[in-house]
């Protein structure tokens, strides 16, 4: 693999992560932005939790804790309700999240 040093290649851009100039053959775009190819396995691997805006019922926390474990909101939903019902803690819990977790970004 040639690197952005080969007089054959020129640098791309540069990594918004670490500052590293890119040659076209170690360039990944995620979201719009440029990322070298360590960097952006360090960003796909993070997960955030967000309450969802488009998959809600009350106020997103399921639908966010569904998306972030990759798994059906609806499966959430019925395993909240389970839980709700035998331990009793489960609307709190849910209050909690719902006043914590912040809101999925519009982007």
């Amino acid at each position: 693999m040639k690197s952005y040093n080969d007089s054959e290649k020129e640098a791309i851009g540069v990594c918004v992560r670490c500052g590293k100039a890119i040659c076209p053959e170690e360039a990944v775009t995620i979201k719009g932005k440029l990322y070298c190819k360590e960097c952006a396995e360090k960003t796909g691997t993070q997960k955030k939790l967000y309450r969802s805006r488009k998959d809600r019922m009350l106020s997103g926390v399921c639908g966010g804790l569904a998306e972030y474990i990759g798994i059906d909101p609806t499966i959430v939903r019925v395993l909240w309700v389970i839980i709700s019902l035998v331990y009793g803690s489960g609307i709190l819990i849910y209050i909690i999240l719902a006043l914590i977790v912040p809101k999925e970004p519009l982007i």
